[in-house]
Protein backbone atom coordinates (compact mmCIF):
# COMPACT_ATOMS: atom_id res chain seq x y z
CA UNK A 1 0.00 0.00 0.00
CA UNK A 2 2.76 2.04 0.93
CA UNK A 3 4.23 2.31 -2.74
CA UNK A 4 0.49 3.24 -4.09
CA UNK A 5 0.60 6.17 -2.16
CA UNK A 6 4.37 7.63 -3.43
CA UNK A 7 3.15 9.07 -6.11
CA UNK A 8 0.82 11.19 -3.69
CA UNK A 9 4.28 12.20 -1.79
CA UNK A 10 5.85 13.13 -4.96
CA UNK A 11 2.87 15.02 -6.58
CA UNK A 12 3.04 17.06 -3.38
CA UNK A 13 6.40 18.05 -3.29
CA UNK A 14 6.34 18.94 -6.79
CA UNK A 15 3.44 20.85 -7.09
CA UNK A 16 4.05 22.56 -3.82
CA UNK A 17 7.89 24.17 -5.16
CA UNK A 18 5.37 25.13 -8.49
CA UNK A 19 2.29 26.47 -6.86
CA UNK A 20 4.85 28.75 -4.20
CA UNK A 21 6.16 29.94 -7.59
CA UNK A 22 3.21 30.43 -9.23
CA UNK A 23 1.66 32.61 -6.45
CA UNK A 24 4.71 34.98 -5.12
CA UNK A 25 6.96 35.08 -8.45
CA UNK A 26 3.99 34.67 -11.56
CA UNK A 27 6.67 36.75 -13.50
CA UNK A 28 9.24 34.07 -13.45
CA UNK A 29 6.40 31.39 -15.49
CA UNK A 30 5.36 34.19 -17.91
CA UNK A 31 7.26 37.09 -18.30
CA UNK A 32 6.32 40.79 -18.81
CA UNK A 33 2.56 38.95 -17.71
CA UNK A 34 0.25 41.90 -17.28
CA UNK A 35 -1.77 42.71 -13.54
CA UNK A 36 -4.60 40.32 -14.52
CA UNK A 37 -2.11 37.43 -16.09
CA UNK A 38 -0.57 37.65 -12.72
CA UNK A 39 -4.05 37.51 -10.77
CA UNK A 40 -4.52 34.30 -13.23
CA UNK A 41 -1.02 32.84 -12.27
CA UNK A 42 -2.00 33.14 -8.50
CA UNK A 43 -5.35 31.64 -8.57
CA UNK A 44 -3.40 28.72 -10.45
CA UNK A 45 -0.74 28.63 -7.84
CA UNK A 46 -4.19 28.00 -5.05
CA UNK A 47 -4.93 25.37 -7.39
CA UNK A 48 -2.04 23.50 -7.32
CA UNK A 49 -2.37 23.66 -3.44
CA UNK A 50 -5.52 22.07 -3.16
CA UNK A 51 -4.43 19.10 -5.06
CA UNK A 52 -1.70 19.03 -2.34
CA UNK A 53 -4.31 18.77 0.39
CA UNK A 54 -5.67 16.34 -1.60
CA UNK A 55 -2.77 14.08 -1.33
CA UNK A 56 -1.76 14.71 2.01
CA UNK A 57 -5.63 13.68 3.28
CA UNK A 58 -4.78 10.21 0.96
CA UNK A 59 -1.50 10.06 2.83
CA UNK A 60 -3.06 10.57 6.24
CA UNK A 61 -5.54 8.23 5.86
CA UNK A 62 -4.22 4.64 7.13
CA UNK A 63 -6.69 3.08 4.88
CA UNK A 64 -8.31 3.72 1.70
CA UNK A 65 -10.12 1.57 -0.22
CA UNK A 66 -7.74 -0.07 -3.39
CA UNK A 67 -10.41 1.61 -6.06
CA UNK A 68 -10.63 5.17 -3.87
CA UNK A 69 -6.38 4.99 -4.19
CA UNK A 70 -6.58 4.41 -7.94
CA UNK A 71 -9.33 6.64 -8.90
CA UNK A 72 -7.29 9.85 -6.93
CA UNK A 73 -4.34 8.48 -8.87
CA UNK A 74 -6.22 8.76 -12.45
CA UNK A 75 -7.25 12.18 -11.53
CA UNK A 76 -4.37 13.75 -10.37
CA UNK A 77 -2.09 11.25 -13.06
CA UNK A 78 -3.94 12.84 -15.74
CA UNK A 79 -2.92 16.57 -14.48
CA UNK A 80 0.56 15.77 -15.37
CA UNK A 81 0.21 15.35 -18.90
CA UNK A 82 -0.57 19.35 -19.49
CA UNK A 83 3.04 20.11 -18.11
CA UNK A 84 4.33 17.26 -19.94
CA UNK A 85 2.94 19.17 -22.80
CA UNK A 86 3.97 22.70 -21.84
CA UNK A 87 7.26 21.37 -21.69
CA UNK A 88 7.34 19.88 -24.92
CA UNK A 89 5.88 22.84 -26.60
CA UNK A 90 9.07 25.28 -24.92
CA UNK A 91 11.59 22.46 -25.93
CA UNK A 92 10.38 21.80 -29.28
CA UNK A 93 9.29 25.48 -30.71
CA UNK A 94 11.76 27.12 -28.24
CA UNK A 95 9.63 29.07 -26.80
CA UNK A 96 11.82 30.43 -24.27
CA UNK A 97 14.72 31.30 -26.40
CA UNK A 98 13.88 34.79 -26.83
CA UNK A 99 13.68 35.32 -23.06
CA UNK A 100 16.78 36.36 -20.91
CA UNK A 101 16.10 35.43 -17.70
CA UNK A 102 16.85 32.29 -16.00
CA UNK A 103 14.29 29.63 -16.48
CA UNK A 104 12.17 28.47 -13.59
CA UNK A 105 12.23 25.82 -11.86
CA UNK A 106 14.95 24.19 -14.05
CA UNK A 107 13.14 25.23 -17.35
CA UNK A 108 11.59 22.61 -19.31
CA UNK A 109 13.74 19.75 -19.51
CA UNK A 110 13.52 19.59 -15.86
CA UNK A 111 9.75 19.97 -16.52
CA UNK A 112 9.16 17.50 -18.56
CA UNK A 113 11.35 14.72 -16.68
CA UNK A 114 9.86 15.50 -13.06
CA UNK A 115 5.94 15.35 -14.81
CA UNK A 116 7.02 12.14 -16.56
CA UNK A 117 8.16 10.77 -13.70
CA UNK A 118 4.84 11.48 -11.63
CA UNK A 119 2.52 10.92 -14.30
CA UNK A 120 4.63 7.14 -14.77
CA UNK A 121 4.23 6.43 -10.67
CA UNK A 122 0.64 7.47 -11.14
CA UNK A 123 0.12 5.31 -13.99
CA UNK A 124 1.51 2.06 -12.03
CA UNK A 125 -0.96 3.00 -9.51
CA UNK A 126 -3.77 3.11 -11.40
CA UNK A 127 -2.58 -0.30 -12.57
CA UNK A 128 -1.67 -2.06 -9.77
Amino acid sequence: MISTKLPFAAHALVETAAALSFIFRPEKQLPACTPAAKLILRQYGGLLLATNLVCIVILAQPSLGDNTIRLLAAALGSYHLWPCYRAYIRIAYQVDAQEQTQPALGGPSVHLVVHLLCLAMFVRTVLS
